[in-house]
Protein backbone atom coordinates (compact mmCIF):
# COMPACT_ATOMS: atom_id res chain seq x y z
CA UNK A 1 0.00 0.00 0.00
CA UNK A 2 1.33 3.43 -0.90
CA UNK A 3 0.46 6.29 1.47
CA UNK A 4 1.37 9.98 1.57
CA UNK A 5 2.32 12.28 4.42
CA UNK A 6 2.79 16.03 4.00
CA UNK A 7 5.14 17.88 6.29
CA UNK A 8 7.00 21.15 6.54
CA UNK A 9 10.19 21.26 4.49
CA UNK A 10 12.28 21.88 7.61
CA UNK A 11 11.29 18.37 8.78
CA UNK A 12 12.04 16.65 5.46
CA UNK A 13 15.02 14.80 6.95
CA UNK A 14 13.09 13.52 9.97
CA UNK A 15 12.03 9.89 9.61
CA UNK A 16 9.70 8.81 11.01
CA UNK A 17 7.91 12.16 11.40
CA UNK A 18 7.61 13.30 15.00
CA UNK A 19 4.81 15.88 14.84
CA UNK A 20 2.38 13.89 16.98
CA UNK A 21 4.97 13.64 19.74
CA UNK A 22 4.61 17.40 20.19
CA UNK A 23 1.05 18.25 19.13
CA UNK A 24 -2.43 16.83 19.47
CA UNK A 25 -4.73 16.25 16.49
CA UNK A 26 -8.18 14.90 15.74
CA UNK A 27 -7.14 11.31 16.48
CA UNK A 28 -4.20 11.72 18.85
CA UNK A 29 -3.05 13.43 22.00
CA UNK A 30 0.46 14.78 22.17
CA UNK A 31 2.96 12.00 22.78
CA UNK A 32 1.14 9.29 20.81
CA UNK A 33 3.63 8.61 18.02
CA UNK A 34 1.60 8.05 14.89
CA UNK A 35 1.95 9.24 11.31
CA UNK A 36 -1.12 10.72 9.66
CA UNK A 37 -1.26 9.56 6.03
CA UNK A 38 -3.64 9.55 3.09
CA UNK A 39 -4.00 7.17 0.14
CA UNK A 40 -3.66 10.07 -2.34
CA UNK A 41 -1.61 13.24 -2.43
CA UNK A 42 -4.79 15.22 -3.16
CA UNK A 43 -6.50 14.04 0.03
CA UNK A 44 -3.34 14.69 2.04
CA UNK A 45 -3.31 18.26 0.68
CA UNK A 46 -7.01 18.74 1.45
CA UNK A 47 -6.41 17.63 5.06
CA UNK A 48 -3.57 20.14 5.41
CA UNK A 49 -5.62 22.96 3.86
CA UNK A 50 -8.47 22.32 6.29
CA UNK A 51 -6.14 22.82 9.24
CA UNK A 52 -4.18 25.88 8.06
CA UNK A 53 -5.30 29.50 8.09
CA UNK A 54 -2.86 30.50 5.35
CA UNK A 55 -1.66 28.82 2.20
CA UNK A 56 0.79 26.11 3.29
CA UNK A 57 4.27 26.96 2.01
CA UNK A 58 7.48 24.96 1.86
CA UNK A 59 5.87 21.54 2.15
CA UNK A 60 7.21 18.14 1.20
CA UNK A 61 5.39 14.93 0.41
CA UNK A 62 6.69 11.72 1.90
CA UNK A 63 5.77 8.64 -0.10
CA UNK A 64 5.47 5.68 2.25
CA UNK A 65 5.13 2.02 1.41
CA UNK A 66 3.38 -0.26 3.90
CA UNK A 67 3.44 -4.01 3.32
CA UNK A 68 0.06 -5.34 2.19
CA UNK A 69 -0.08 -7.85 5.05
CA UNK A 70 -0.10 -5.11 7.71
CA UNK A 71 -3.04 -5.50 10.08
CA UNK A 72 -5.55 -2.63 10.03
CA UNK A 73 -7.63 -1.36 12.96
CA UNK A 74 -10.75 0.01 11.27
CA UNK A 75 -12.91 2.89 12.48
CA UNK A 76 -15.97 3.54 10.35
CA UNK A 77 -18.04 6.70 10.04
CA UNK A 78 -21.13 4.68 10.96
CA UNK A 79 -19.77 3.80 14.40
CA UNK A 80 -18.88 7.40 15.27
CA UNK A 81 -21.26 9.92 16.83
CA UNK A 82 -22.37 12.74 14.52
CA UNK A 83 -20.06 15.29 16.17
CA UNK A 84 -16.84 13.43 15.31
CA UNK A 85 -16.08 16.03 12.59
CA UNK A 86 -16.40 19.02 14.95
CA UNK A 87 -13.58 21.38 15.76
CA UNK A 88 -12.35 21.60 18.42
CA UNK A 89 -11.96 17.85 18.10
CA UNK A 90 -14.11 15.73 20.41
CA UNK A 91 -11.83 14.28 23.07
CA UNK A 92 -13.35 10.79 22.83
CA UNK A 93 -11.69 10.26 19.42
CA UNK A 94 -8.39 9.68 21.22
CA UNK A 95 -10.00 6.61 22.83
CA UNK A 96 -10.08 4.95 19.39
CA UNK A 97 -6.38 5.64 19.01
CA UNK A 98 -5.64 4.24 22.45
CA UNK A 99 -7.42 1.03 21.40
CA UNK A 100 -5.45 1.02 18.16
CA UNK A 101 -2.11 1.53 19.90
CA UNK A 102 -2.92 -1.29 22.32
CA UNK A 103 -3.88 -3.63 19.46
CA UNK A 104 -1.54 -5.67 17.31
CA UNK A 105 -2.35 -3.50 14.29
CA UNK A 106 0.19 -1.37 12.46
CA UNK A 107 -2.40 0.82 10.72
CA UNK A 108 -5.64 2.49 11.74
CA UNK A 109 -8.14 3.37 9.02
CA UNK A 110 -10.25 6.43 9.89
CA UNK A 111 -12.84 8.35 7.88
CA UNK A 112 -11.68 11.65 6.40
CA UNK A 113 -13.47 14.68 7.82
CA UNK A 114 -12.87 16.37 4.45
CA UNK A 115 -14.11 13.60 2.16
CA UNK A 116 -16.51 11.30 3.98
CA UNK A 117 -16.28 8.50 1.42
CA UNK A 118 -12.51 8.28 1.81
CA UNK A 119 -10.27 7.08 4.61
CA UNK A 120 -6.98 8.23 6.02
CA UNK A 121 -4.50 5.90 7.67
CA UNK A 122 -2.59 6.36 10.89
CA UNK A 123 0.65 4.42 11.28
CA UNK A 124 1.81 3.28 14.72
CA UNK A 125 5.52 4.18 14.75
CA UNK A 126 6.12 2.21 17.95
CA UNK A 127 4.67 -1.00 16.50
CA UNK A 128 7.27 -3.82 16.70
CA UNK A 129 7.01 -4.42 12.93
CA UNK A 130 7.29 -0.76 11.93
CA UNK A 131 10.84 -1.00 10.57
CA UNK A 132 10.06 -4.27 8.76
CA UNK A 133 6.76 -3.24 7.16
CA UNK A 134 7.03 0.53 6.65
CA UNK A 135 9.47 2.09 4.22
CA UNK A 136 10.04 5.70 3.21
CA UNK A 137 10.27 5.68 -0.60
CA UNK A 138 10.94 9.35 -1.27
CA UNK A 139 10.54 12.92 -0.10
CA UNK A 140 9.82 15.61 -2.69
CA UNK A 141 8.65 19.22 -2.71
CA UNK A 142 4.86 19.54 -2.80
CA UNK A 143 3.72 23.08 -3.62
CA UNK A 144 0.20 24.37 -3.07
CA UNK A 145 -1.45 26.38 -5.84
CA UNK A 146 -2.04 29.96 -4.58
CA UNK A 147 -5.53 29.87 -6.10
CA UNK A 148 -6.55 27.57 -3.24
CA UNK A 149 -6.61 30.60 -0.90
CA UNK A 150 -7.87 33.35 -3.24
Amino acid sequence: MILYHLDKRKYSDVWPPEGTLHASGRWNKSGQWIIYTSPTIALAKLEILANENNLPLKRVCMTIEVKEDAKIFKVTKEELPDNWIDKPYPLYLVDYTIGFLESKCLLMSVPSAQSHRENNFLINVRHPDFSKKVKLLDVIEEPFDPRLRE
